[in-house]
């Protein structure tokens, strides 16, 4: 495994962090080869019930795909089709974890940044976080999968400005046009992504599972999706941790769930 991803856990949260800060966390093909090994781990440890992914430092999320390896992988058809594939995985395993995922930015988030962030189920800023996907500069064009996901996150009008103009935007900018969902206090950034995620992970495994397949089930729209979705729901009514939750409810406590 690259040491360009590094995990770690502090209680029920696990945190992946892009770890190329001399390079502003671009991300090369070992780092997109490797993501999905690494939130499957995460997705087989009971003990973790969010997952954190992040940039090392306080620069950059991440600037996007490592365009210094270009020439290597992506020159011809063999080697772009070898390096799309594995940016596909790398976002479909976050899209499909059964555990949210809550992407962490501070700093620059670009291209390829912006894939891992919006395959998240939750984007937390810094007010210094800047968003860009440059494809436009530089000549080449953002996949159909990268594409769906903007739009499904976004909407049409908003993914097509980020692809035709190559802006960048701000924090601010970003919050507004539903791209991130909080801007934490610079002073008080690593607390509140604490608070954030921790609130997350003492909620029901179950609970948070179905209602992410729902939703892709929803977005989806086939059938076998929405069976699979509906039979996540009944499963949580039937779980020890519905009758968990309805105890803990009538009896004034917190609730412990086990996933279960």
């Amino acid at each position: 495994m690259t040491p360009k991803l590094i995990t770690e856990q502090r209680g029920p949260v696990g945190t992946l962090v892009l770890n190329a800060p001399e390079r502003r966390n671009a991300l090369s093909l070992d780092m997109w080869q490797g993501i999905p090994e690494l939130i499957k781990k995460f997705e087989h440890d009971a003990a973790i019930r969010c997952i954190v992914i992040t940039g090392a430092g306080t620069e950059a999320f991440s600037a996007g795909a490592d365009i210094s390896e270009f020439e290597a992988n992506r020159a011809s058809a063999e080697t772009t089709k070898l390096y799309d594939d594995a940016t596909r995985a790398a976002a479909s395993s976050i899209i499909h974890c059964c555990k949210p995922v809550v992407a962490a930015i501070r700093g620059i988030c670009f291209g390829g940044g912006v894939a891992i962030a919006i395959a998240c189920d939750l984007r937390i800023a810094s007010p210094n976080a800047r968003f860009c996907i440059p494809a436009a500069r530089l000549g080449i064009a953002y996949g159909y999968d990268g594409t769906a996901a903007l739009v499904d996150k976004l909407g049409a009008s908003m993914a097509t400005e980020m692809l035709v103009t190559a802006r960048v935007y701000s924090a601010a900018e970003a919050l507004t046009q539903g791209l991130i969902h909080q801007i934490a206090p610079a002073e008080d950034y690593e607390s509140f992504v604490t608070r954030y995620t921790s609130a997350i992970a003492a909620n029901a495994p179950l609970s948070m599972a179905s209602s992410k397949l729902t939703i892709q089930a929803i977005l989806q729209a086939d059938a076998a999706s929405r069976a699979a979705a509906d039979e996540s729901v009944a499963a949580c009514t039937t779980s020890e941790d519905y009758r968990e939750g309805r105890s803990a409810f009538l009896e004034k406590r917190t609730p412990h769930f086990h996933g279960r």
